[in-house]
């Protein structure tokens, strides 16, 4: 079987790495033929539904506690035990250890990348039936899983929840009282930040990610895409054939030491990835980020009104004014998160029917789930955002305006700025898919902005390690 970015199980099983998923295909099971699960996994044992899930703020755990578990468990007689997961870089250790000792959860939730492996092991079961299930409750889906086939005959192996959009976020407050305009250039994020900075309110005028993962990545690439390059590209784009490293030195040092120059407006870089860009937003730290939907409104809501009310997004900017349209940018799909169902574990039956429970049961309770994290995720089916029980949730009716700007991001940002170079879109790349598991572009940025490495040596550092990941892939893919 071939995936739709064009691996075999066996191609990704070599891309992944023989020591990681050598564990995790003796513990998870499935045929070395590949294939993927055969809806049977680890059966109806009649032992406890295992979810382990990083769906866990206050309002999940609600959720969770008071009304999903007693619930489908008193409808269908099944015992549900959740465990809380971390984010990204959090909760991979206990997940593989899990897996390594033979006793996967049921269900999990993430993004597929971070599921791949387990996947390629023949770790995953199909869930294309109940994926339909949700679709004919609560419309078709907006961002495309991760999925084998197209159309009828697409296999998927993650039943969406939401898809994350990469977006800017700035506070409407510092903007009025300092008299700024949003930004439609990198330059006027810069003098954004250097006149918030320099004012005399007690804010900074912009939060840099500097750690070495996960956001610093994807801040780099994001801002990278919208000066109209990206890290590879297709050696004949009309064929989509052959992979090379593009790397535009003039690009990426001008970019490094772009952030080199924001990083003077942000508190300590090196203190900032995902979660502590949430807890900086909402404590008031920084006027201006990058961030995902309009999550960190919705977790400034939980410190303070005013704050939340202030809270505001808008398309990341563009390199310069009239240098590059957004119809070059090279933002490709918004990303999607997930349930993963595992074979081999204890109750992967009880799984499933919980995931159709939940999804497609009504479109009310569809809906509903998003009440827990109205502002992380944008929902991932079609019905959903227009729907009664979503816009009449208590916390849209407290902050009716982020509402109106999640719909912004759907239609506009989304709609507008991603996917409008679909020649350039790598992802039926099997060396992409290696190239993306490392985090060397946070590395680059870390050295500029915390270690004061020179632009051009971080570029050249960081030139070396994308040749290194290349040249690793087409080996595993020999």
């Amino acid at each position: 079987m071939v995936d739709r970015h064009g691996l075999t199980r066996r191609q990704l099983l070599a891309l992944t790495g023989a020591g990681a998923t050598a564990g995790l295909a003796g513990c998870t099971g499935g045929s070395d033929d590949g294939g993927g699960g055969n809806g049977s996994g680890g059966g109806d044992s009649g032992e406890p539904i295992h979810v382990f899930t990083d769906y866990n703020n206050e309002g999940w755990q609600q959720q969770w506690e008071e009304t999903i578990v007693p619930q489908f468990s008193e409808r269908s007689g099944r015992e549900v035990r959740v465990e809380y997961a971390g984010f990204s870089g959090q909760n991979e250790s206990r997940l593989a250890t899990l897996i390594q000792s033979g006793d996967p959860p049921a269900l999990q939730t993430s993004t597929f990348e971070q599921i791949g492996d387990v996947w390629a092991a023949d770790g995953l079961e199909d869930v294309s039936e109940t994926v339909r299930s949700v679709e004919s409750t609560a419309g078709e889906i907006v961002a495309e899983p991760y999925h084998d086939g197209q159309g009828q005959n697409a296999s998927y192996w993650e039943l969406p929840h939401g898809y994350y959009t990469g977006t800017f976020i700035y506070r409407q407050d510092v903007y009025d009282q300092l008299g700024l305009e949003v930004p439609t250039s990198f330059q006027g994020v810069l003098e954004n930040a250097k006149a918030i900075d320099e004012s005399d309110m007690d804010v900074r005028g912009y939060g840099l990610a500097g750690k070495k993962v996960g956001k610093a990545q994807d801040e780099f690439q994001t801002y990278l895409a919208n000066m109209g390059v990206q890290e590879l590209r297709w050696k004949d784009p009309n064929k989509r054939e052959g992979v090379e490293l593009w790397f535009p030195k003039e690009e990426i040092v001008t970019l490094l030491e772009f952030f080199d120059e924001l990083a003077k407006y942000s508190p300590d870089p090196s203190g900032i990835g995902w979660s502590e860009s949430l807890s900086g937003w909402a404590g008031g730290q920084f006027a201006q980020q990058y961030h995902l939907n309009m999550w960190p409104g919705g977790v400034a809501s939980e410190a303070s009104e005013e704050l939340a009310r202030n809270t505001k997004v808008a398309p990341m900017p563009l390199w310069e004014e009239g240098g590059i349209a957004k119809g070059d940018s090279m933002l490709s799909s918004p990303t999607v998160d997930g349930w993963h169902l595992f074979t081999n574990a204890d109750n992967t039956q009880g799984g499933r029917e919980l995931l159709e429970w939940m999804y497609a049961g009504s479109l009310e309770r569809t809906a509903g789930l998003y009440e827990a994290e109205p502002t992380r995720f944008l929902p991932d089916y079609a019905d959903v955002l227009g729907s009664e029980t979503f816009t009449n949730m208590e916390y849209f009716q407290t902050f009716p305006s982020h509402l109106e700007q999640l719909k912004f991001v759907q239609d506009t940002i989304v709609g507008e700025y991603y996917n409008n170079k679909p020649e350039m879109d790598l992802v039926t790349s099997e060396v992409l898919q290696y190239y993306l598991r490392f985090f060397f572009q946070a590395e680059m940025v870390n050295q500029v902005v915390v270690a004061d490495t020179p632009p051009e040596q971080a570029y050249q550092q960081g030139k070396r390690a994308a040749e290194q990941r290349i040249q690793e892939a087409r080996e595993r893919l020999k």
